[in-house]
Parts: structure tokens; C-alpha cells; sequence
């Protein structure tokens, strides 16, 4: 593909991209300062242009997963990455089209799950990871909240990922045989 042609392909593909994928990066992102999202999205662009548009389906999905990989290669080199940033870039989620029935269903399932995790929580810990996590309060906000000091704010945070981490992975390791047998206690209690 010549210059001029890949220029067009990234002004119709990629730029109508841009506006969203900043808003996606501030939103979800909210410790990364405006500079640094300049420079991803200048990398990104580096990157899309050596590529080749033939085999990319998916332009703006594909622009999403650039900035995403990019912001993780960032993430690892960096010497001194903030605590909240790690939760940030844990928690993101590639931004798509309507989500179909069977992945609103796991989605529903997996926020269930996740609930109870949360509530199997020491009552500290769990306020703090959901004043932070589900309702968006700063680590200074939770700590004038809570009346407790910040570094107490990112104890309670990490014991709670560590917790919830540690719940999925023994979920995960477990065989499926948990379902198997609940249906059979159900089958003998109705004989």
C-alpha cells in the first residue's frame, strides 16, 4: 500500500477514533496525565502505520487493542507505576459493539460473583474497595470519608485485590464439578 492510500485509510479508519479513545483512556484511565495519553496516541499512530490495513477487519477494535498493548508495554517499563494505575489498567475492557445475549449473561454472572467476593470482606476492607472501585472516590476522598489516613486507604486496597484475586483463582482451579454436584443433590432430594 503507498503512502497517499495508507493516509486515507487511517483519516476514514483511525482519526474519526480518536475523540472516543481519549474519553476511553480519561474515564478509565484517570491517573494517566493528558501528555502521556498525547504520546500513546502518537505511538498508536506510529504503530497503525506501520501495519498493514489489508489484515486489519476491525480498525477501530484494532486501534483499542494498540493503545491497551501500548499502555501495558508503558505500565512495565516504568520504575514507579502508582498503585491506582495498576488497578485502572486491570480493570480495562475493550469497547465494542453491543454486547450479545450470552455476553451480558456471563457479564451478569461475573458481577454476581464478584459481589460476593466483595462481601465476604473484612467490613473495612470492603468499604474501601467499594467507595473506590464501584463508586469512584479518590484515595483522598475515601480517606477523609473513612477518617483513616491514605497509605491505610492503599493497605485496605491491595488486601482487597489480593482477597478477590485470590477467590477467583481457587474458583478457576476448582473442576466444574461444583454444578454437577448440586444438580445431584437437587435429583435425590426430589426422589
Amino acid at each position: 500500500m503507498d503512502d497517499q492510500s495508507r493516509t486515507r485509510w487511517i483519516a476514514n479508519h483511525i482519526l474519526p477514533c480518536e475523540g472516543e479513545i481519549r474519553r476511553w483512556l480519561r474515564l478509565r484511565v484517570p491517573t494517566l496525565p493528558v501528555d502521556d495519553i498525547d504520546d500513546l496516541l502518537q505511538e498508536a499512530y506510529s504503530r497503525l502505520w506501520a501495519s498493514d490495513p489489508a489484515q486489519i477487519a476491525n480498525p477501530r477494535g484494532y486501534f483499542y487493542v494498540v493503545v491497551r498493548n501500548l499502555l501495558l508495554e508503558q505500565t512495565r517499563r516504568a520504575r514507579i507505576v502508582p498503585m491506582e494505575r495498576l488497578a485502572e489498567i486491570e480493570t480495562l475492557r475493550l469497547a465494542d459493539d453491543e454486547p450479545g445475549p450470552e455476553r451480558s449473561e456471563t457479564a451478569r454472572q461475573e458481577l454476581e460473583n464478584l459481589c460476593r467476593i466483595v462481601a465476604q470482606l473484612p467490613a473495612r476492607c470492603r468499604s474501601v474497595f467499594n467507595l473506590r472501585s464501584f463508586e469512584g472516590f479518590s484515595r483522598r476522598e475515601i480517606a477523609q470519608r473513612l477518617n483513616i489516613s491514605e497509605r491505610t486507604v492503599e493497605h485496605h486496597l491491595a488486601k482487597a485485590l489480593e482477597r478477590i484475586t485470590e477467590a477467583i483463582a481457587e474458583q478457576a482451579e476448582r473442576p466444574q464439578s461444583r454444578g454437577v454436584e448440586a444438580r445431584k443433590g437437587e435429583h435425590d432430594a426430589s426422589q
